[in-house]
């Protein structure tokens, strides 16, 4: 999980396989997170193609570096929410994957796995039947997928900014959402990480993508418990910096970023 201030920028990474989901924000002339922050962190971490870039939802903060990411590595897919290609944000990041030979497709519930080297990438949300999605605002259309390492059998649950009211609709399908490792939707917003779904995903490492002190205050205190209720270890970037979560058997995770001084550490809650 990348520190992209508020925004979300995620590398899965396997030993034959890579997906980025999300690539934090990017302005018309101004900051590009992509360019400065999800690109070197790619070619660090030796990834040099990628088999899946994801965009959970159309929201600039998510979308916004993706189209830099693009244009410098080779990707075989860009997927989107279902009803993603009707979302005029999206628009000139589908244009840019076209012209760049990138195979691009919308998917949720329902949908097959993708086997990208040792990884088994599932699409769980939302639903793809207009019908479904009547009622959800934005974040609660956001995609949702979980990750599967061949071998270790761990499972990795990324939300996107999906919020209770999605979680709810998600949990009400029936199907399977544990995972290991689970990434808090909405930044760690109290209108997100309810109850009923943290026990339903049963995470042992649960990661926030929020800036230490950012205006919206995330992840919020009451998230925060909830998570340390069901029994999860929470690491966020505005707190830890960046962060390298092993997929191995015993999960472990840690910052890639040097220790905050104190005082920033206790303004950030700690």
């Amino acid at each position: 999980m990348l520190d992209v201030g508020q925004g979300d920028a995620i590398v899965v990474q396997g030993e034959r396989g890579a997906l980025l989901v999300d690539g934090g924000t990017a302005l018309a002339g101004g900051v590009d997170l992509g360019r400065s922050v999800v690109l070197p962190a790619l070619a660090a971490l030796g990834v040099r193609r990628l088999d899946l870039v994801a965009a959970s939802h159309a929201d600039l903060d998510h979308r916004g570096g993706l189209a830099s990411v693009l244009e410098a590595v080779p990707a075989e897919r860009l997927w989107l929410p279902a009803g993603g290609l009707a979302d005029p944000g999206f628009a000139g990041l589908v244009a840019l994957a076209q012209r760049r030979g990138v195979v691009v497709e919308e998917r949720g519930a329902g949908d097959p796995p993708l086997q990208a080297g040792d990884l088994a990438i599932e699409p769980l949300w939302p639903p793809h039947p207009a019908a479904g999605r009547a009622g959800l605002g934005d974040n609660d259309r956001s995609l949702v997928l979980r990750v599967e390492v061949a071998g270790e059998g761990t499972r990795v649950l990324l939300t996107g900014d999906l919020e209770a009211r999605g979680e709810g609709a998600l949990l009400a399908t029936g199907g399977e959402l544990a995972a290991e490792v689970l990434k808090l939707g909405h930044h760690g917003s109290r209108t997100s990480s309810s109850a009923p779904f943290l026990r339903a995903v049963g995470p042992s490492l649960a990661l926030v993508s929020a800036p230490c002190l950012g205006r919206f205050a995330m992840p919020h205190p009451e998230v925060r418990a909830r998570a340390a209720a069901a029994g999860a270890s929470l690491w966020w970037t505005g707190r830890d910096g960046a962060l390298l979560a092993s997929l191995a058997r015993p999960l472990a995770a840690r910052g890639l970023a040097p220790a905050r001084p104190r005082a920033v550490r206790w303004r950030c809650g700690q």
